[in-house]
């Protein structure tokens, strides 16, 4: 079994990856493999609505950014964890691109 874990926030390692890793913890003393995806620094991009994926057997983005390789790990993933920081009642521009 494999979780993988969203940190949104702006800040690599912060306090949502502190978070997120303690989760980890407790999953990991079940057998449970982990692995954290930092958005960060990725300049991760939304959705441009350009329907390329659509047309493509394998369904990946024709934005060359993190995303592709971010959609491997979430496929092969048996449970998906986002954690964002709350800036002004809502996620972050990362994790809002990153859902798009």
């Amino acid at each position: 079994m494999k979780v993988v874990g969203i940190n949104g926030s702006a800040r690599k390692d912060g306090n949502t990856a502190i978070l997120i890793n303690k989760v980890f913890e407790e999953l990991n003393k079940e057998g449970i493999e982990t692995k954290l995806i930092q958005l960060a620094g990725t300049g991760l991009h939304g959705c441009r609505a350009c329907y390329k994926c659509l047309e493509m057997k394998n369904k990946t983005c024709v934005i060359k950014d993190e995303l592709n390789g971010f959609i491997k790990e979430l496929e092969e993933a048996d449970g998906i964890i986002l954690g964002s920081p709350v800036y002004f009642a809502d996620v972050t521009s990362e994790m809002k691109a990153f859902i798009d």
